[in-house]
């Protein structure tokens, strides 16, 4: 499996700045991390849901989807825009600058645009994805669980794809 654009992502300076910048915004945060590990976590659970339900999917797409999916946040922290609408507009700077074609980003900015809600004008593999994002969180055994303000019917309270 080459995953060539899902690498371009990882050497990109704008997006290890971002990601650097998202480590230190989170530094104090008691919940949920968005990380490497999540980023990584979201993309192999897709993987698997997509494999167990017979959707065909470009796994460079679900990797590169995983890594740029969360780095809005830096925007929603620092200026308060929902990191679902940033995220899209920095994933596609960063997609141009790593030479994606237009159809794969189209793809992923999808994927990114519609990670945070659940709903039937959904196409599977957004649905997927979505599900991936909430799985990938190990609710159960969660230090901050008490304090969380996560619904209890999105919280991962077993282990599970």
């Amino acid at each position: 499996m080459k995953l060539e654009l899902t690498n371009r992502i990882l050497k990109n300076k704008r997006y290890l700045q971002l990601v650097s910048r998202l480590k230190e915004l989170e530094r104090d945060r008691i919940f949920c991390g968005h990380d490497m590990e999540h980023f990584l976590s979201v993309a192999r659970i897709a993987l698997i849901l997509c494999r167990e339900k017979g959707v065909e999917a470009d796994a460079d797409v679900i990797y590169s989807a995983a890594l740029l999916h969360d780095i809005g946040r830096v925007e929603e922290y620092l200026n308060g825009i929902p990191h679902d609408v940033a995220g899209v507009v920095t994933a596609e700077e960063i997609l141009d600058e790593t030479g994606c074609p237009e159809d794969k980003k189209a793809e992923i900015t999808g994927l990114i645009s519609s990670h945070r809600r659940a709903g039937s004008e959904k196409n599977r593999l957004e649905e997927i994805f979505y599900t991936a994002d909430k799985r990938s969180r190990l609710c159960f055994c969660c230090r901050a669980k008490d304090e969380c303000n996560w619904p209890q019917y999105k919280r991962n309270n077993e282990i599970g794809v």
